[in-house]
């Protein structure tokens, strides 16, 4: 389940203390946009928007409210609040890159080559590809950072992406980019 750090602890305190309104606790919330690609954020929780089907964890004298159904994002994952020159703030780590239910399959595999092989070799031109979802042996993924909009996205797929994950996993039959170019907005390479 969800734990919190330390540093949080005082820092959630200060904000309760500080809000206007009256503050029961706060709530961690993930919004999934596959079993792959999960949004982690928080919220203040009133005494109007508690449900009392949430379940409530409870840190010295805070209490962190989770909707029952998104507790499975929550599992081994901590938050934490980070102070630096990059600026403040709350940051959920040690995120689990594969959902328990996908340990083993061609899901993991897939991740497995995107982390060491993918990503490292595009992060230097800010950009990083995600896996969406597999549906059978197809492989559904998503590039993002100055990879979406990029004049060379297709050139990176078909000769990087696709090659990298057809040598590692051959059993893969089709992969699907589903990215949104039009909407990048920090391309590496601009289309002429």
């Amino acid at each position: 389940m969800l734990k919190v750090s330390e540093i949080a602890r005082e820092k959630i305190k200060e904000a309760i203390k500080n809000y206007k309104k009256r503050v029961i606790g706060i709530r961690a919330v993930a919004q999934s946009r596959s079993p792959f690609q999960v949004v982690y954020g928080l919220a203040f929780v009133d005494e109007k928007n508690a449900q009392d089907k949430d379940n409530i964890l409870e840190f010295d004298d805070i209490k962190v409210y989770i909707d029952p159904e998104q507790v499975e994002f929550f599992e081994g994952v901590t938050l934490d609040y980070e102070d630096g020159l990059a600026g403040s703030g709350f940051k959920f780590i040690d995120l689990p890159r594969v959902p328990k239910n996908y340990i083993g399959t061609l899901a993991e595999k897939v991740v497995k080559v995107i982390d060491d092989e993918i990503n490292p070799g595009i992060a230097s031109h800010g950009g990083f590809v995600s896996l969406v979802d597999v549906k059978g042996n197809d492989v559904i993924i998503q590039m993002g950072g100055g990879c979406q909009g990029c004049g060379m996205a297709n050139v990176t797929l078909k000769k990087g992406v696709e090659v990298a994950l057809r040598r590692a996993i051959p059993e893969i039959d089709g992969i699907y980019d589903v990215t949104d170019h039009a909407n990048g907005k920090n391309p590496y390479y601009k289309h002429a």
